[in-house]
């Protein structure tokens, strides 16, 4: 009995690309060197580069002339046969700074059985990766361990995830993005709970161990290619979430605290014993009317009013952005010293 393979509505399928979490890229077999005709919105917010700064070109620009040479030479002799490929290489975005990208090449052949284009699947996979060097690094030796994590100019010494002057580089970027693509964006701020009160009971390398804890946590809640986590400052953390809308958001607040909690480190000075974290957050769809600090500093605000409201818990921005103003001068005088 000859098996048929069913009909796939185009419409279907061309939502599916285009909403993909994953970066997908086409290129043109038949042409010479391999140009790129399309990329979906993912690979624009994973690279930083638009859709028509790609289109024409060969995807080692991604490179920088930067892969290792027998990276290079198993990817052009596995395309050269017609073959498929997949490896975790080193790429950079637009603006120099590099990520891990879990890359996946397959030919498409046409009736005859030529290959006529090359797909590619990229998904960014830097902070899994960072995590798993964290875990290493703990049986090395701790000043070398911190000393290579610190070359990583992008990136937090302490914690390894992002750092508050590379989340200022990338928002931007981003919200330039979804502005274009009219995706919503959640924006989280997290802060832990009466943290200086923490390091005065238990030490700062506790606190460093809780700080590491928690960024960890909040790597593995977070792990979409659309999904950005920087370390704000101190105690603080920041997360971009690109095309997450409302109910997932709040799932997704209130399941982080949930997760802190059950790290199971002490904390006398919670009403728990255990130590906790706020979190303030807001969704929202980018258009000409709006800009990116202003939804940070509603996130920021949200953020204060869960302090306010008792701590260990999620707070959403309420009301319109339109005509809002922060009270951000007295929250900075509280939560710095009772955060």
């Amino acid at each position: 009995m000859e098996f048929k393979r069913p009909m796939i509505d185009l419409e279907l399928l061309q939502h599916a690309v285009m909403d993909s979490r994953d970066g997908i890229a086409i290129a043109d077999a038949r042409a010479e060197d391999l140009p790129l005709i399309f990329v979906n919105p993912a690979f624009e917010r994973m690279t930083g580069y638009s859709h028509d700064e790609v289109l024409g070109r060969n995807c080692r620009f991604l490179q920088n002339g930067r892969i290792d040479p027998e990276s290079r030479a198993e990817m052009r002799a596995a395309l050269r046969k017609g073959q498929g490929f997949s490896k975790v290489i080193t790429n950079y975005r637009k603006d120099d700074t590099p990520f891990w990208n879990e890359l996946s090449i397959s030919p498409i052949h046409n009736e005859r059985g030529a290959v006529t284009h090359f797909i590619g699947f990229q998904k960014d996979v830097t902070q899994r990766l960072l995590v798993d060097e964290e875990l290493r690094a703990r049986n090395r030796d701790l000043e070398s361990a911190k000393k290579a994590l610190e070359e990583l100019v992008t990136l937090d010494a302490l914690t390894g995830v992002y750092n508050r002057r590379h989340f200022d580089d990338r928002m931007e970027s981003l919200w330039k993005i979804s502005s274009r693509t009219g995706e919503s964006m959640a924006i989280f701020f997290i802060d832990i709970d009466y943290f200086k009160t923490f390091n005065d009971h238990f030490g700062h390398q506790a606190g460093d161990e809780a700080l590491i804890q928690v960024a960890q946590t909040l790597a593995e809640s977070f792990q979409r290619g659309s999904d950005f986590l920087a370390r704000y400052g101190g105690e603080e953390f920041v997360v971009v979430a690109c095309g997450m809308d409302q109910e997932p958001a709040r799932y997704f607040a209130e399941r982080l605290c949930e997760r802190v909690r059950e790290l199971d480190f002490d904390n006398p000075d919670t009403e728990s014993g255990r130590l906790t974290i706020s979190v303030g957050y807001t969704v929202v769809t980018p258009h000409g009317g709006l800009n990116a600090q202003t939804v940070i500093e509603r996130a920021d605000q949200a953020l204060f009013e869960a302090k306010k409201a008792g701590r260990d818990r999620a707070c959403e921005a309420t009301g319109s952005t339109h005509g809002w103003a922060p009270a951000r001068r007295s929250y900075e005088v509280s939560r710095r010293s009772n955060s």
